[in-house]
């Protein structure tokens, strides 16, 4: 049994789910039904429990159901010692709150973000497979959404980061309002307070990707039989916080006539290859999805040496993309966690040991 799994949710007014309460195994729980039936939003319901957003990046009040005021979901979070309540809720017309809001327990409602580490998961689904062909932010979004569950501290150092680039860029837009010595003492505010911002998060970054590095090159040498070396390269935009300011302060001219800020760490990149060239140029399908399999299980692996926990595992839709010996390896290596499957075709998952819900119409039924 894993060290932390949800034993149940309570749904309400969620997308086309009106009403649902499901209690869920411990471990393997499989979510099927035909396409457009809700199976997808059920997992995004799991998901929103972290205190994390739509895997779907949607935005919240989207998510209130057709005709409905408010979305509810409520679920219980057992650990080996204790049990919590989690409750994420958003209403259409909150005074308080604009989107999401969330809960522990009986306390107060408060920033979904604040209840960062009482759930912990890691998600694949097809749109991850753009993590290996698609543009920097994919590998930027992916690299910080872990960091935020396994360092909640690194969630608000971040978004004070993106505040600080939007006051720098809105200067940028509005420069010729100001002399140059004015000029030069904003850009001296902003630009250091951008680089000791920076550098913990390029801190952070880079031993995380250490880490990805290593239990990811050593799932796919084992996927690959060998044949294959996965490598990755951080591409920083500087080590040191002398060396973050010396670049902003180097390309201010540049940044005063493109009108935003095109230096910081919200502009790096991980470069992934395959021996020696880049993954997402030169790498096949059924190898994009092998070195995603092989991150997503070290992405896992990392969670529960950082926190202790083994973190839930969701797959979605995941496994039709997939040929069978990807399916054997993926699932073989996820046992021991909490593991939610969905398809649109049961019969290609081969498991004696699950827990099987049928959904209709935004309705999910237990089978057997």
């Amino acid at each position: 049994m894993p060290g932390q799994y949800i034993k149940n949710i309570d749904i309400t007014d969620y997308r086309n789910i009106k009403k649902a309460n499901v209690e869920f195994s411990p471990g393997i729980n499989i979510i099927y039904g035909e396409n457009a039936q809700g199976k997808t939003n059920f997992m995004e319901a799991v998901w929103l429990m972290s205190g994390g957003k739509s895997f779907r990046g949607t935005k919240d009040k989207d998510m209130i159901g057709f005709d409905a005021d408010a979305f509810r979901i409520e679920g219980t979070v057992a650990g080996e010692n204790e049990e919590v309540k989690i409750t994420v809720a958003c209403a259409k017309n909150n005074p308080k709150y604009s989107g999401r809001m969330a809960k522990i327990n009986n306390g107060a409602f408060v920033s979904p973000s604040r209840i960062a580490g009482n759930f912990y998961r890691v998600i694949f689904s097809p749109v991850h497979l753009n993590i290996i062909s698609g543009g920097p932010a994919l590998r930027r979004k992916f690299a910080d959404a872990c960091l935020c569950q396994m360092y909640p501290g690194f969630m608000e150092n971040y978004r004070q980061y993106l505040h600080v680039i939007d006051q720098r860029n809105n200067f940028l837009k509005n420069i010729k309002n100001y002399d140059t010595d004015q000029q030069n003492a904003i850009f001296d505010t902003l630009d250091t307070t951008l680089a000791n911002l920076g550098y913990e998060i390029y801190r952070m970054r880079k031993e995380f990707i250490q880490l990805l590095a290593e239990y990811a090159g050593s799932y796919y040498d084992k996927i690959s039989h060998g044949r294959e070396k996965l490598t990755f390269v951080y591409r920083d935009m500087g080590k040191t916080g002398d060396e973050i300011l010396q670049k902003l302060v180097y390309n201010r001219d540049r940044d005063k006539i493109l009108g935003y800020t095109s230096t910081g760490i919200h502009r790096e990149d991980i470069d992934i290859y395959l021996d020696g060239k880049k993954a997402g140029e030169y790498a096949s399908q059924g190898q994009q999805r092998s070195i995603v399999i092989a991150m997503k299980l070290a992405e896992s692996d990392i969670m529960q040496q950082v926190t202790d926990v083994a973190p839930a595992v969701l797959l979605d839709d995941v496994l039709s993309e997939l040929d069978s010996a990807r399916q054997d390896y993926l699932l073989n290596n996820v046992k021991g966690r909490q593991v939610f499957i969905t398809s649109c075709h049961i019969e290609r998952i081969q498991l004696s040991e699950s827990r099987k819900f049928y959904v209709e119409g935004g309705g999910i039924t237990r089978r057997e």
